[in-house]
């Protein structure tokens, strides 16, 4: 029986949301429908569409919240640090973990969001791609700076490397995370990139 409880909006949106990853935890993408929605939140069609306008719409703020989450707690996480490259390990690091986290759901959304006709979701799937790109290749860039990482490495597409390293590891994770654990191999995809940006005489230890 839908519930006639009365929320704030945030509350209500916030459980939308909620709702919405469960659903594309459990079916993809093509799961996620307002009468879904309504069905978890315990609420009615309409009472849904008080808060939000369409499926999209939830699409949108689930594209944003990933973006405010990753890219707010990677400057948390490493505004303590001096080094690029600690920067950069602790940015794999963090995404990983924040992936295994939401089971996926934030790489689904991202890739289901270029496949969509709608400009607004597009829109914001191109935007939390590529101001993602361009917090890793500052760091990069930070790198080339200090003399940490190799001055011709071109940051731009050392940063597209980065992204697809995640990529093809969630893309295995996803099809079999028994084998293909995604935190537990987070040291030896750091190393492998690490040494394809390093400066000669600033390759660090593998126990570094």
């Amino acid at each position: 029986m839908a519930s006639s409880t009365h929320l704030s909006h945030e509350t209500r949106v916030n459980q939308i949301l909620t709702a919405a990853r469960e659903l594309i935890a459990s079916g993809g993408v093509t799961a996620l429908t307002v009468r879904a929605i309504a069905r978890k939140v315990g609420v009615t069609e309409a009472a849904i569409y008080r808060h939000v306008e369409s499926k999209e719409q939830v699409l949108v703020l689930l594209l944003e919240d990933v973006r405010q989450s990753v890219l707010g707690t990677i400057e948390q996480r490493t505004a303590p640090y001096s080094s690029a490259l600690d920067k950069l390990e602790h940015v794999l690091q963090h995404h990983l973990s924040f992936i295994e986290s939401r089971r996926g759901i934030s790489f689904v959304v991202i890739a289901e969001s270029a496949q969509f006709q709608e400009q607004t979701v597009r829109a914001a799937g191109q935007r939390l791609v590529e101001d993602y790109l361009s917090t890793v290749e500052r760091f990069i860039q930070e790198g080339i700076d200090s003399g940490e990482v190799n001055p011709s490495i071109n940051p731009s597409a050392s940063a597209t490397m980065f992204f697809g390293i995640i990529q093809a590891s969630v893309t295995r994770w996803l099809f079999d995370s028994t084998a293909h654990p995604l935190t537990e191999n987070v040291l030896s995809l750091w190393r492998l990139y690490r040494a394809s940006l390093a400066a000669s005489d600033s390759v660090r230890s593998p126990a570094s």
